[in-house]
């Protein structure tokens, strides 16, 4: 954005809704419900600018063509997202000149001491490598949109209305706009007491809205970036004294990167039925998919965890770990459908993370431990021992 503002006389803002990828009048599902309210609240700000968000359906490729040849459009920018569908649609988009820039990790790729095509394969290797000198980050200053090019006779296709609120751990999204504006009000919030000083302590938790910091939900929406947040996070240390949980919540921005650095190594490997190794992967029973979707395996616990992902749009980091393995080990479930069952229904849906941790457990990543299986019964002893998890998403859903 910042460097399109610069080199131009004048802007519009599309946002193309392509239904190979997504449909909004389809499930009223949250994953939906949260990018609609994220649109409605933009187009709002930027009309305050003096703007317009122009909404359009259809295949990108054919829909900048037109714009282009109709409307003088001479180049689109955007982030750079190098996942295999998202490249294979920058490159098919032959006019006008797209301009992509990687904007989505805390750390610069430029500033790493090695490249990142040569990203270590164990993430305590790369972390330590990262942390080997300080971490900086510099955000840009805000800056004076151009005049609005204007595309005439273009109409932005109408937002169904979803009448659903949040639940769950993200019903505090209900108090907020889903917007910039929202997304700074929210960190701003978590940094103003000791939730950042006991993170360690609850972030396996598996409810509520304290136990962990859901960043997430902001992020894998671009309403905030990593390095807004590992700015509010020193400004916390600064104030508040820094700790285990404190750093921790830098440990878990470094995972996000990490993942993101995996796919300039990787690519597409990383999306083969067999990943990065040369095993068979699972044979699918179809009746098993419908036991996952229906929510009707033989553990309630898991039961649990399935009817929260379908019917909030999020699980906390625990419950995805053992859903994930539960799919995979014991249901005898192709990773890459789990990573598709994730990406259908999570609101803080990230691409990288979700295909990086699904290969991770699955065994098919990078991890030389091979896999992470999880025994059920001891996470729900350990995490849910009073059943109130259990009871409360068996019997409100």
């Amino acid at each position: 954005m910042v460097q399109c503002i610069k080199d131009s006389t004048s802007i519009s803002f599309v946002y193309i809704v392509n239904r190979h990828l997504r449909i909004l009048d389809g499930d009223e599902n949250h994953k939906n419900k949260f990018l609609i309210d994220a649109l409605n609240q933009l187009k709002i700000n930027l009309s305050e600018l003096g703007h317009e968000l122009y909404i359009i359906e259809g295949e990108p490729s054919a829909i900048f063509s037109s714009l282009a040849k109709h409307h003088q459009i001479n180049k689109i920018y955007c982030e750079k997202i190098i996942s295999p569908y998202e490249k294979d649609e920058e490159i098919s988009i032959t006019q006008p000149d797209v301009v992509s820039y990687w904007d989505s990790s805390l750390l610069n790729i430029d500033d790493l001491d090695f490249d990142v095509n040569n990203l270590p394969d164990t993430f305590t290797t790369f972390r330590k490598k990262v942390e080997s000198k300080p971490i900086t980050v510099t955000l840009n200053k805000s800056l004076t949109f151009p005049k609005p090019a204007d595309l005439l006779n273009i109409k932005s296709c109408q937002l169904p209305n979803y009448k659903n609120t949040y639940r769950g751990s993200v019903d505090f999204l209900n108090h907020f706009t889903i917007c910039e504006n929202g997304a700074q009000s929210y960190v701003k919030d978590y940094f103003s007491d000791n939730k950042a000083l006991e993170y360690k302590q609850t972030r396996n938790e598996l409810m509520g809205n304290d136990f962990s910091t859901k960043f997430s939900v902001w992020l894998a929406h671009g309403l905030i970036s990593a390095r807004q947040i590992f700015t509010s996070l020193k400004n916390y240390e600064e104030n508040y004294g820094a700790n285990e949980s404190t750093y921790w919540i830098l440990f878990e921005l470094l995972w996000r990167d990490y993942f993101r650095f995996l796919h300039f190594k990787y690519d597409r490997k990383l999306y083969f039925p067999f990943g990065l190794k040369n095993k068979e992967i699972n044979e699918t029973s179809q009746d098993n998919i419908k036991t996952l979707v229906e929510a009707n395996t033989e553990s309630s616990f898991i039961n649990a965890g399935i009817r929260e992902l379908q019917n909030s749009g999020f699980l906390s980091n625990r419950m995805r770990q053992v859903l994930a393995s539960f799919i995979i080990f014991e249901m005898k479930i192709d990773w890459r459908i789990g990573a598709d069952f994730f990406q259908k229904y999570l609101i803080d849906f990230d691409i990288y993370s979700n295909q990086g941790n699904w290969i991770y457990i699955a065994g098919y990543g990078t991890d030389p431990r091979g896999g992470r299986r999880f025994n059920v019964e001891k996470q729900k002893n350990t995490y849910d021992i009073s059943n109130q998890y259990e009871m409360y998403w068996n019997e409100n859903t």
